[in-house]
């Protein structure tokens, strides 16, 4: 670590490093951290774990790959952030597996400001555009951050209405490609506005273009964002239902503006009300519920408290080949509690999550919602 609580420039790239490396996601790279102490110690330790769960080889990422990776951030003004440091989003860092490491461009210090975000249609109504940008302005008024995608439609509402409001608030844009790749094309000019008045954020490597594996990530970092997530116009089956339901895996409010019920582009929002979503009908809805979130700090609970993870001790031993082929026996196709292992395998927790740890960078583990796995 630096003086001043940030990385040096040795564990930036190792922590870059690791978080590049084939099989490793946000729960790996903090379960290796949490084993090993460094991701230098980590990245080491990779191609053994690797091997234990039935990979001969791991792709590693190599030091020029992850140092040509900060220059390009670099060279478009963006700052790489890991999560760290104290400047990371305090949201994002209360999950249990955040973002390893972002970037952002613009002002960083809106990310800590209390937030909520606002999603839905791309081809979104008149009306419903109107209303969006008039709602997002009252929230900046109230003191709100306004986080949203970018896309066309009711993202790019939010924005515009945050931008305009004469307010110490700002807006916050969650990007699916690099932060210097604008999508889509026509919102150039907001692009640049929200740089300079407020902060682009992503955590793909600057340049690269979005694709439609990458949005779903990019709707848990808008969901994690806020207090709240505010659905309007989300037809069934959107991203927006997406980003609504990160927002109940993360313990945020869900909000939702009500629609014509012969509105195909409501039916996903007038669900999430008959499911439980608050209805809204203006900002001060929104402030009432958010209101006493932002006067409790201690609102924000213990990462590994809400994950409920269990980490192996540094320098734990080896679990036995037994002791794998005990646990792997218990899975399969159907997703299970990693609790639920702990029990049926009599296994330490521990060991538990060091099995599981090399299954997944063998590329033999998928992970669900709920801290459930499965095998591959």
């Amino acid at each position: 670590m630096a003086k001043d609580g940030g990385l040096t420039a040795a564990s930036r790239l190792d922590w870059l490093r690791l978080i590049r490396s084939e099989n490793v996601g946000p729960v790996v790279f903090q379960q290796l951290l949490a084993r090993f102490g460094s991701a230098g110690a980590a990245l080491r330790a990779l191609p053994d774990l690797a091997r234990r769960g039935g990979r001969r080889r791991i792709k590693l990422c190599t030091a020029a790959v992850a140092e040509d990776e900060l220059a390009a951030a670099a060279a478009v003004g963006a700052r790489p952030l890991a999560s760290c440091e104290a400047a990371y989003p305090p949201r994002l860092g209360a999950l249990p597996d955040p973002p390893p490491l972002i970037y952002v461009l613009g002002d960083a210090a809106c990310l800590a400001d209390p937030a909520v975000a606002i999603v839905g249609a791309r081809n979104a109504s008149a009306s419903a555009v109107r209303y969006t940008r008039g709602l997002a302005a009252d929230l900046c008024q109230g003191g709100l951050v306004v986080a949203s995608g970018l896309a066309r439609g009711i993202d790019t509402a939010a924005h515009d209405g945050a931008l305009q409001a004469d307010a110490d608030g700002g807006t916050v844009a969650v990007l699916a490609g690099g932060v210097d790749v604008v999508y889509p094309v026509e919102n150039q000019k907001l692009y640049e506005a929200i740089v300079a008045h407020g902060a682009v954020i992503s955590e793909m490597p600057p340049g690269t273009r979005p694709q439609a594996r990458h949005f779903p990530r990019r709707n848990r970092l808008i969901s994690s964002l806020g207090l709240g997530v505010v659905v309007i116009e989300a037809a069934e089956r959107s991203g927006s239902l997406i980003t609504a339901r990160f927002a109940l895996e993360q313990g945020r409010e869900v909000f939702a503006v009500p629609g014509s019920p012969m509105d195909p582009r409501c039916r996903g929002s007038n669900r999430l009300i008959r499911q439980g979503a608050t209805l809204i009908q203006n900002a001060d809805d929104v402030l009432e519920v958010v209101g006493p979130m932002i006067a409790r700090p201690s609102f924000w609970e213990d990462p590994t408290e809400q994950a409920g993870i269990y980490a192996p001790t540094p320098g734990e031993s080896h679990d036995s080949d037994a002791d794998h082929q005990r646990l792997t026996a218990l899975l399969g196709a159907t997703p299970v509690d990693v609790d639920e292992l702990i029990r049926l395998s009599e296994l330490t927790p521990a060991h538990v999550i060091t099995i599981l740890l090399e299954l997944e960078l063998a590329g033999r583990l998928d992970r669900h919602a709920g801290n459930r796995v499965s095998i591959s």
